[in-house]
């Protein structure tokens, strides 16, 4: 009996020694840890300011080539005008173009704001957001420098996806406040597309009033 005794202290000694220089971090405190790892919006500033606006004014394509393009053809107007991170993945667009304001819609949270297209063909019109809610990240997946494999985990790559975004809109934020239907505008802006029945929103990053 003496024996068994002296044999469990020994083992309850022996399990408890390992323990001993070790941290327990509960989960819930390590989980906070990962996520203050990620500055998403000090990332999204260094990369909007080094390449991320200049990227769109730099490959944006008429957006009167573009949308006819896409409607007619995804499968053609893609490769030819867009960028996708793989196969699967929604095409992206970047696309410019000059216009009159015929409605703004501000009811919604998500608010739009539909332009009459210059230079086109028969009647054709562009939707932009205006938010405060934007929907989708059509801005981040313009980027072909951010890339989803550049991120710890989907989070990560949401977060930075939110904070560009963000930059986009408090950049054109002053012209949304201003512009109201009959004012000619010339935007710049990015589209995600999936296919041929998804809505065709443009996100701008570039907005403002060039006449009455």
């Amino acid at each position: 009996m003496v024996h068994r005794f002296v044999v469990g202290i020994a083992l309850t000694l022996a399990l408890a020694v390992p323990l001993a220089g070790c941290k327990i971090v509960p989960i819930s405190e390590d989980g906070a840890q990962e996520e203050a790892g990620f500055d998403a919006a000090g990332y999204a500033s260094a990369i909007w300011s080094e390449r991320g606006f200049a990227h769109f004014g730099d490959t944006a394509q008429p957006v009167t080539e573009v949308l006819p393009a896409i409607r007619a053809d995804l499968s053609v107007a893609g490769p030819q005008y867009g960028s996708r991170a793989g196969e699967g993945s929604p095409w992206s667009f970047v696309v410019t173009g000059t216009g009159t304001v015929v409605e703004k819609n501000t009811e919604s949270r998500a608010g739009t704001m539909v332009v009459e297209l210059d230079d086109a063909t028969g009647s054709l019109q562009a939707m932009l957001q205006i938010g405060p809610v934007i929907r989708g990240n059509a801005v981040r997946d313009a980027l072909p420098f951010v890339s989803f494999k550049d991120f710890i985990n989907q989070l990560e790559f949401a977060d930075a996806g939110k904070a560009l975004t963000a930059l986009a809109l408090e950049g054109v934020s002053g012209s949304i406040e201003e512009l109201k239907v009959g004012d000619q505008i010339a935007f710049t802006g990015a589209m995600s597309i999936a296919s041929t029945s998804d809505r065709m929103l443009i996100t701008p990053v570039v907005l403002e009033k060039t006449g009455p």
